[in-house]
């Protein structure tokens, strides 16, 4: 699935395609990656996965257009670091991840943390689910908070453009008056700089649960969104200690395709 979405926004934006797979050692046995049956293990392993990387080659490969490059490579060691390591040396302008939410423990999307990655990288990641079609932007939930989000702006018109959809700058009516005005103002903001310098069309809102995670989805259900673009940091995550133990993000939760993006300063 996930080489499929990546051979459909290659196509859709000319950009090349590099397959990661990463071994990781076990944890709980680590002096079974010291030594000679440690090279075995992995040996045989790495084979397996050499086999597998080549057949997707060798499928999705030919679905690029012309003059697209697919490469593949694999390494031995944890997913955040081997992922950081392949962004930075590749340039890499988009990671597509996965959401699996039958393989809900073993999925790629619960090894990694991607604030982390999006905050060491800049790098924006994109949470795909079968239902995200890069043709089909028709809908896309931009949460508005107290600052004037430009990145979030600039991608979500980007891609509603390509489609003719709507960009739905959902703002929040804020926990004091002073929030209010902020958040009031910002959503203001954005829709005048999307009125005045592009062409899509916009819907805006502002409710008293839109800072909320729960808010935001409900949100993005109603209006049958088929992207959410979201700041890495805090807006991705409901508040409490509870949720931030049991690491619930909104690219997790949402069934919903997901882009995070590195946030910009006031």
């Amino acid at each position: 699935m996930a080489m499929q979405k990546a051979v459909q926004v290659a196509n859709e934006f000319h950009c090349d395609v590099h397959v990661l797979h990463v071994q990781t050692p076990l944890t709980i046995l680590p002096f079974l990656y010291e030594g000679f049956f440690a090279t075995n293990v992995y040996e045989s392993h790495a084979r397996t996965a050499a086999g597998k990387l080549q057949q997707l080659r060798e499928i999705y490969g030919k679905k690029l257009n012309d003059g697209l490059l697919m490469t593949i490579s694999q390494e031995l060691g944890d997913w955040q670091t081997m992922l950081k390591k392949t962004i930075i040396s590749e340039h890499t302008d988009l990671v597509l991840i996965p959401k699996h939410p039958k393989r809900f423990f073993g999925a790629l999307i619960q090894k990694i943390n991607i604030n982390k990655l999006i905050q060491q990288t800049k790098c924006p990641v994109l949470t795909v689910t079968r239902r995200f079609n890069i043709h089909h932007m028709q809908n896309i939930v931009v949460p508005v908070g107290d600052t004037l989000p430009i990145r979030k702006l600039t991608m979500a018109t980007y891609l509603a453009r390509q489609s003719n959809g709507y960009v739905h700058l959902m703002g929040s009516s804020g926990k004091s008056k002073r929030e209010e005005k902020q958040s009031s103002w910002c959503v203001t903001r954005a829709y005048q700089l999307l009125r005045d310098y592009t062409q899509v069309n916009i819907h805006c809102s502002i409710g008293a649960d839109n800072n909320r995670m729960d808010g935001m989805l409900a949100v993005a259900r109603n209006v049958k969104a088929d992207l959410i673009v979201v700041n890495s940091g805090k807006e991705t995550q409901p508040a409490g200690w509870l949720n931030r133990l049991l690491g619930k993000y909104v690219y997790k939760e949402s069934n919903i395709p997901v882009l995070t993006v590195a946030g910009t300063n006031n």
